[in-house]
């Protein structure tokens, strides 16, 4: 038995050796010069582990390591470079890809306290070398639902995008295998510091197969004022309001390396007062040769709806994004874009290189690295919520109209992204490019000087020149110390005393108008069959009179510019926002005297104003006194359709800003006074018995009108002789004579007819 046990283990044994030997074992590789390298560098470095195929990727990057010069390499990982590729096996000569494990930082440039120069506070952070949040330093610019906190500008949004965040296809096809992108990853802080002219942090990053290095250069500038001088160049210097980006990339190898990168633009601008705000966010862009674009919400909305319907059932938010970076991109590199709401606005501009040896400059250097720009959608979805299945269409209209949006699709957050051509880097040299970031308020001195040059970011429209006035005048007022209230009183008394000579003129004729009111009376009953002859009447009366009915709309159109540009100042003017008077807190928004424990109809909101009601109710007071009364049912009906259209308007009103209603309340005082003070007019008629009246008499054989005769009951007393007739009068004159040959050849051609 022990010998069958013996013999069984020998045979096994040696069956097993040979197996081994022929088909098992794997294949020696033959000793190289390779192998004798590695041998002398493991006699120089006793330490190194040359195990396995780990040995010759270290030794290599210890090598390259030693040639390289010092601070070529990343901390805390070794950069490994490529070695050569066997022809016979290419995959053992792939290269081993290091993943850096860079620890998380936040630092920060700027601060909040206002003695300290800086116009702003920008949080920075390590996940994709990005900008969290920025802050305004200048004490007026407080947040409007904690007075004791600095308001904060970018970093609003709830999902996970950040500014600034930079996408390299090349290193992101390395990541991949970790599942992770360079915008997802922490960059390493280099350096960091701050001195009199601003503050410096520089974030770097190493590709995990050895060959790039990424740099991104963050500079802060900073003011060496103080006291009412800083003030004053927070108001005015852009700079103080840019923060200025560099992105580098460093080529470490011996050949040229190609890269591709794509750069997030600005995320989480701040929108504020969104139950009553007029504007949300916008994206604006604006190409060499002054070629502005914009983008909003609206458009945006309408856009998804057109995807849903192509589709035939709602397209996700990846479709969404992918659909809009497609159908949107622009292709010209910009001048610069941005993303702005109600008062403030967050603008990227690419700065272009400018030789210095160069003497003569081109008048625009534009870029020559962007290959699009294309509009995000950061989120929530642009398309309405969904409803309880129960509800029809029409329970759900008067939902919405009474209660308004539960989600509210126009608060979604956009964004854009700036992509780059394929960028050549030169063998062991870099290539950088410059951007301008700002973010501040949206006031013409910061807008209007270089390098954007956005003054169509201030939305004043076709009266921009009006409002730009406007706007200067009502700064002015504030230089002299009057708080805004009383800035913006006085801006409505000198614009109602420029135009008074208009607005006289206008009082006057339409006291004249209602003074003749029993004329016009008598004469509409006279021809009450016969209107032709009833117009002919009363535009005989108007012209012995010297009353122009055109005279009412010419005042109204001379003062159409003014008063829109008046209202988009002051709409716009981001100087009201978080000024206070009696229980408003915000001149900039509705004056909110209360919050209702329930929504008010037609999508009011929750707040309930005091001011809006008070401008309403001295537009119906200016009508009630000035219109003259209704003598007929359709006049009556006109009256009525006007009260109802100012009592709409008091809907639109109720979301306006309190600075508005107090510009508006302001000016109706105004017009009363005025009215009041002029009085009827001086009489244009007086009649015995209480009643004047004019007849004219159609002459029936000539078929031509003729004027009448004056009752000698009732003679017209003036108190000075009719002016000759102006221009207008004489067009009026024109078009009746030319009325009256028409009606003649008429009757001349019946007469005719009838003989024959």
């Amino acid at each position: 038995m022990e010998n069958r046990r013996l013999f069984l283990f020998l045979l096994s044994t040696m069956t097993f050796l040979w197996l081994w030997s022929n088909f098992l074992a794997p294949p020696q590789p033959e000793p190289d010069a390779q192998d004798g390298d590695a041998a002398l560098i493991a006699e120089d470095n006793p330490g190194a582990d040359l195990s396995g195929d780990q040995s010759a990727g270290q030794l290599t990057a210890a090598g390259d390591a030693a040639a390289d010069p010092p601070g070529a390499g990343a901390a805390g990982s070794a950069v490994t470079a490529q070695p050569p590729v066997d022809p016979v096996n290419p995959a053992a000569g792939a290269p081993t890809l290091n993943f850096p494990d860079y620890e998380a930082t936040a630092p920060l440039l700027g601060s909040l306290q206002a003695d300290s120069g800086y116009g702003l506070q920008v949080q920075l952070s390590s996940i994709g070398a990005s900008v969290e949040g920025v802050w305004l330093t200048s004490p007026q610019f407080r947040d409007l639902q904690n007075p004791n906190q600095q308001v904060q500008l970018i970093g609003n949004n709830l999902s996970d995008d950040r500014t600034f965040t930079t996408a390299v296809s090349e290193v992101d096809a390395l990541l991949q295998e970790r599942g992770v992108t360079l915008e997802m990853v922490h960059w390493k802080l280099a350096e960091t510091g701050s001195d009199q002219s601003g503050g410096r942090v520089v974030f770097e990053y190493d590709s995990p197969d050895g060959r790039l290095r990424l740099r991104k250069i963050y500079q802060l500038p900073r003011s060496e004022q103080v006291g009412a001088v800083l003030q004053t160049a927070l108001r005015n210097t852009p700079s103080l309001y840019t923060l200025s980006l560099t992105l580098e990339v460093v080529n470490l190898t011996e050949s040229p390396q190609v890269v591709n990168y794509e750069l997030q633009g600005p995320v989480g601008l701040l929108l504020e007062n969104k139950e009553h705000t007029y504007k949300y966010q916008d994206i604006h862009l604006e190409f060499p040769g002054g070629k502005p674009v914009t983008l909003n919400i609206s458009t945006l909305q309408g856009y998804c709806d057109q995807i849903d319907h192509d589709l035939g059932e709602p397209a996700s938010l990846p479709e969404l994004k992918t659909k809009l970076r497609e159908d949107y991109e622009w292709t010209e590199p910009p001048r610069y874009a941005g993303v702005d709401v109600q008062f403030f606005s967050a603008m990227v501009a690419p700065l272009p290189k400018i030789p210095v040896d160069n003497a003569e400059q081109p008048e625009e250097v534009r870029v020559d690295w962007l290959d699009r720009t294309y509009p995000m959608l950061i989120g929530p979805d642009l398309r309405e919520q969904p409803e309880p299945f129960f509800a029809s269409r029409m329970v759900k209209g008067l939902v919405r109209a009474f209660v308004g949006r539960a989600v509210d699709p126009h608060t979604a957050e956009l964004s854009f992204r700036f992509a780059s051509v394929p960028v050549t880097v030169p063998a062991k040299q870099s290539v950088s490019h410059s951007y301008a970031f700002f973010v501040g308020p949206k006031r013409r001195e910061l807008l209007d000087p270089a390098p954007f040059e956005a003054g169509q970011v201030l939305n004043y429209g076709w009266f921009g020149p009006v409002a730009r006035v406007m706007h200067y005048l009502l700064d002015f007022f504030y230089s002299l110390g009057l708080p805004y209230v009383l800035c913006i009183i006085s801006l409505t008394v000198l614009v109602r005393g420029c135009i008074f000579p208009i607005s006289k003129k206008q009082a006057i004729m339409a006291a004249r108008q209602k003074e003749l009111q029993p004329e016009l009376t008598a004469l509409r009953q006279k021809y009450a069959d016969d209107q032709q002859k009833f117009a002919r009447a009363q535009m005989e009366l108007w012209r012995k009179h010297n009353i122009n009915p055109l005279s009412g709309c010419l005042p109204v159109f001379l003062q159409l510019p003014i008063l829109v540009g008046l209202y988009t100042a002051l709409n716009s003017a981001v100087d009201l926002r978080g000024q206070h008077f009696l229980w408003i807190t915000n001149l900039a928004a509705p004056d909110a005297l209360f919050r209702l424990p329930f929504p008010l109809p037609f999508g009011m909101g929750y707040d309930f104003s005091i001011l809006p009601l008070c401008t309403v109710g001295l537009f119906l007071v200016q009508q009630k006194m000035f219109m003259p009364p209704a003598t007929t049912e359709q006049e009556v009906m006109q009256q009525k359709m006007m009260n109802f259209m100012t009592l709409i308007m008091g809907v639109f009103f109720w979301h306006q800003p309190s600075g508005l209603s107090v510009y508006f309340i302001a000016s109706s005082l105004w017009g009363i006074t005025e009215r009041k003070l002029l009085g009827t007019g001086r009489p244009v008629a007086a009649a015995a018995g209480g009643a004047a009246s004019v007849v004219v008499v159609e002459s029936e054989s000539a078929g031509s009108a003729e004027r009448g005769r004056k009752d000698a009951q009732s003679p017209v007393q003036t108190d000075k002789a009719p002016r000759a007739p102006g221009f207008w009068q004489r067009l009026m004159d024109a078009a009746e004579e030319a009325q009256r040959q028409a009606e003649s050849k008429k009757n001349r051609d019946g007469r005719k007819d009838r003989k024959k």
